[in-house]
C-alpha cells in the first residue's frame, strides 16, 4: 500500500512548479463521484495561484501524467485544519493503450452497489493551452463510456456507440444504483466533443433523447424525451432518481435551458421555468408497466417557486417514514440575465410537489457538484460565483462545503463533514409547509390544484382520481426483480446537477484512489500538516475582497452574508482574493469567456 506522504510529494510536483493540491485556487464544471466512502473528483476547469498572483493551466497537461484526486468520507474532517486529498496518477486502458478523455461538464456515475468501478460518461474536452505539454485533442466518440476500477485503479473503455453515438455533455444526469441504470438527458455537442464535431464550428448542436445505460453489462439505449421537450432539449438542468415513488422509482426533472432551433451560437438561451416539472416512470424501461406515452409525463407546481436557473446541483433526502422525499437544490445562475447568481437552497418537497426555500445568502456559487455524505450532509465541490472566473481564488480553499439538511437555514452551512451524524430528520421549514414533523408524518400528499392529468394521478395513486392524495403505505419500493444487485435504494440519495459551461480556461484533474482508511492517514510524513502550512502561507499574502470584507472580521464571526466559515490566518480572517498582477499562462483567448 502507497502512503500517503509518498503520493502527495512524489506524484503532484510538475515541471511547472505547480502543485494540483497545494496551488489550488478554484474548481468549476468537473465531474464528481461518492464510493465505497470516497469522494472521487475528475477534470472540469481550475485555476491555480502561486504566491504572487494567478496562474491558469491545463492541469492535465502539466507533465506527462494526468492526475486523479480523492477525499476520504470514512472519517470526520474539518476541511480547515484535518481534511485528506490524495492525488493518483491516471493510467491507460491496459488492452488499447488509450487514455481516458480529458473533458469537462460530463458525468461520473457511481455503479451497481457492488460494483467496484465508477463510470466517466460524456463531458467536451478543454480547447485551452494547446501548446502544453501533453495536451489532448478530442478523441473519438467511439468510447463514450469509461471504467474506472476504484481498487485496482485500472481504466476499461466501453463502446455503446451503436445506439448512442454522440459524447454528449451539460446535460442532466442522474442513476438508480439499485437497478444498475444510469441516465443522461439531452445535453449538447460541439466543435470540441469529438473528433467527428468539428463541423460545428462556433455553432452548438442540443441533443434529443435520455441515454439509458445499463451499467451492470456496460449496454445503452436513446429513449425519446419529446413528449416533454416538444423538440426544444434542454442543457444545464438537474434530473434525479426517486426511489420510493410510482411502481419501480421516478426521475424528476428541474430547470435548465433551451432554445427554439436545434442549433445555438454562445449566448442565446432561455431559461425552463420551475413552476413546473417532467417526471419520468421508470417502469417503463424494467417492463413493469404497459405505458403508450414514452414514459414521461408533467406535474404543475402552483405558489413560491425559485428563479430560473442553470448549474446548479441536486441531492435527494426522505422522510424517516416515507411521507415526503426532498429535492434539495443549491446555487445556479441566469444565464440569461446579467449578474444574477444565487445563493439559495430550495427543497422540493413531493409527492405534494411543494417549493420551500430554507436558505438565501449572498454568496453565490454555479458550475459545481453536490452529493449526500454520512446520514444527513451534502457536501458542495467547487463552483463559480460570477464569469469573471479569474479575479480570485475560492474562499472554500480545499474546493468543498458542507450542509446539513436537516438544520438548514444559515445554520446548516459549515466547515466540519460528520461520518457519525445522527439519520436525516425532515428540515423543521419543510414539514411547517407539507405538515408532520421531523420524522415524518406528512399531511400534504397531494399537490395543490391536484394531479396535472389523469397519467400523472395514477402514477402516484394507482387510480386516474387527480384529487386522490398518495397513500403513503404504498410508497415503499420493493427489491427490483430486473436488478442484479439485492441492496434496496437507500433513503438518502444524492446527483449531480447538470451542470457545465462553455469557458474559456480548463483543468483536467483525474481523480481515483484505494479505498483503505490508511491510504489517507494524515499523520505520515505529515504531509498533509505541510499542505495545510503552506496553504495558509498564501491566504496570508492575498488580499481582502473589498466587496465582501470591509475590515478584518474577528475569529470565529462572518461578514454579513456569508454563510460558510472562513480561514483564519493571524488572527483575521481572509478571502483568498489574488492579487493585482495576476497572470495567464498558455492562453490563447480572452481572459473571461461567455458562459450563456
Amino acid at each position: 500500500m502507497l502512503l500517503f506522504s509518498t503520493l502527495y510529494f512524489s506524484s503532484t510536483t510538475t515541471a511547472n512548479g505547480l502543485d494540483p493540491l497545494k496551488n489550488f485556487c478554484r474548481r468549476w464544471y468537473h465531474q464528481s463521484q461518492v464510493k465505497n466512502n470516497i469522494l472521487f473528483i475528475d477534470g472540469g476547469i481550475e485555476s491555480f495561484s502561486d504566491h504572487s498572483g494567478l496562474v491558469i493551466v491545463n492541469s492535465a497537461n502539466l507533465c506527462k501524467d494526468n492526475y486523479v484526486i480523492a477525499i476520504n468520507m470514512s472519517a470526520s474532517w474539518d476541511w480547515k485544519t484535518n481534511i485528506s486529498e490524495v492525488v493518483i496518477n491516471k493510467t491507460t486502458d491496459a488492452e488499447t493503450g488509450n487514455p481516458p478523455p480529458d473533458v469537462q461538464s460530463g458525468t461520473i456515475f457511481q455503479g451497481s452497489l457492488s460494483d467496484p468501478q465508477i463510470y466517466l460518461y460524456g463531458g467536451v474536452t478543454p480547447s485551452i493551452n494547446q501548446s502544453f505539454p501533453g495536451w489532448q485533442w478530442p478523441t473519438t466518440n467511439q468510447y463514450t463510456l469509461w471504467g474506472f476500477h476504484t481498487i485496482s485503479h485500472a481504466w476499461t473503455q466501453y463502446d455503446i456507440f451503436s445506439n448512442v453515438p454522440q459524447r454528449p455533455s451539460q446535460g442532466a444526469s442522474t442513476e438508480a444504483p439499485d437497478l444498475g441504470l444510469a441516465f443522461y438527458m439531452n445535453g449538447m455537442i460541439t466543435n470540441w466533443s469529438s473528433l467527428t464535431t468539428s463541423y460545428l464550428g462556433n455553432n452548438t448542436e442540443f441533443l434529443e433523447g435520455m441515454v439509458v445505460i445499463d451499467l451492470n453489462n456496460q449496454t445503452a439505449t436513446n429513449r425519446s424525451t419529446d413528449t416533454v421537450t416538444n423538440g426544444n432539449p434542454r442543457v444545464r438542468g438537474g434530473i434525479i432518481y426517486v426511489p420510493k415513488l410510482g411502481p419501480n422509482g421516478i426521475l424528476v426533472t428541474v430547470g435548465g435551458a433551451t432554445q427554439s432551433s436545434g442549433t445555438l451560437v454562445m449566448g442565446k438561451l432561455c431559461s425552463v421555468p420551475t413552476n413546473q416539472v417532467n417526471i419520468f416512470d421508470i417502469s417503463t424501461i424494467t417492463g413493469t408497466t404497459n405505458d403508450t406515452t414514452e414514459g414521461w409525463y408533467t406535474q404543475s407546481i402552483t405558489g413560491t417557486a425559485p428563479d430560473p436557473r442553470v448549474d446548479f446541483c441536486l441531492v435527494l433526502a426522505s422522510a424517516p417514514d416515507g411521507s415526503s422525499h426532498n429535492i434539495y437544490m443549491y446555487g445556479g445562475w441566469d444565464p440569461t440575465q446579467s449578474n444574477k447568481y444565487f445563493d439559495e437552497v430550495w427543497v422540493l418537497s413531493l409527492p405534494s410537489f411543494t417549493w420551500v426555500q430554507i436558505y438565501s445568502g449572498s454568496s453565490p456559487r454555479f458550475g459545481h457538484t453536490c452529493h449526500t455524505v454520512g446520514n444527513r450532509q451534502m457536501i458542495t465541490i467547487g463552483g463559480l460565483d460570477n464569469i469573471k472566473a479569474t479575479d480570485y481564488c475560492d474562499w472554500e480553499y480545499m474546493s468543498v462545503g458542507i450542509y446539513d439538511m436537516t438544520e438548514g437555514t444559515v445554520n446548516g452551512w459549515g466547515s466540519v463533514f460528520s461520518a457519525d451524524k445522527a439519520p436525516y430528520q425532515v428540515n423543521n421549514q419543510v414539514s411547517a409547509a407539507i405538515g408532520g414533523g421531523p420524522d415524518g408524518n406528512a399531511t400534504k400528499l397531494l399537490p395543490d390544484g391536484g394531479w396535472s392529468t389523469t397519467l400523472v394521478a395514477n402514477l402516484f395513486t394507482g387510480t386516474n382520481n387527480q384529487t386522490q392524495p398518495v397513500n403513503i403505505g404504498n410508497t415503499t419500493l420493493l427489491p427490483s426483480a430486473k436488478s442484479k444487485n439485492t441492496k434496496t435504494a437507500a433513503i438518502i440519495g444524492g446527483t449531480i446537477g447538470g451542470v457545465g459551461g462553455i469557458v474559456v480556461l480548463a483543468l483536467l484533474s483525474w481523480l481515483c484512489v484505494r479505498h483503505y482508511p490508511a491510504f489517507f492517514k494524515k499523520s505520515e510524513a505529515g504531509g498533509q500538516e505541510q499542505l495545510e502550512k503552506e496553504r495558509a502561507d498564501m491566504l496570508g499574502k492575498s488580499e481582502l475582497d473589498s466587496k465582501r470584507l470591509s475590515e478584518a472580521i474577528k475569529p470565529g464571526e462572518l461578514p454579513p452574508g456569508i454563510h460558510r466559515v472562513m480561514t483564519e490566518v493571524s488572527g483575521t480572517t481572509a478571502r483568498s482574493e489574488l492579487a493585482a498582477n495576476r497572470f495567464v499562462v498558455e492562453m490563447g483567448a480572452p481572459e473571461v469567456h461567455e458562459l450563456g
